[in-house]
């Protein structure tokens, strides 16, 4: 024999998805914190690489134009260029946020 199915009962159930819902949320959030934490090493990595490597050329562009020109000349027209080329990042990226 087959009963109705009551008001507390229906609750219970309803309380014990909205249980099995929070654990299971957990646990994709713990799984994608760690694939965040692997990409954000690899990230962290790649952008050490790209850092020391923009160094080693701009030494070299350095190094390069120092022949021909004052060193300390070179120096500040390069120097000047980084300065340049971060506002003008800068102003493209503020316009964006404003458009």
């Amino acid at each position: 024999m087959q009963r109705e199915p009551s008001i507390g009962h229906a609750l219970e159930r309803t309380y014990e998805a909205g249980q099995s819902l929070i654990v299971q949320r957990i646990d994709l959030l713990v799984a994608e914190t760690k694939l965040l934490v692997r990409g954000g090493g690899l990230l962290l990595l790649g952008g050490l690489v790209a850092f020391v490597g923009w160094i080693h050329l701009v030494h070299g562009v350095i190094d390069g134009l120092a022949e021909r020109y004052p060193r300390f000349a070179v120096e500040l027209a390069v120097g000047f260029a980084h300065v340049g080329a971060a506002a003008l990042v800068l102003f493209r990226v503020r316009s964006r946020i404003r458009a």
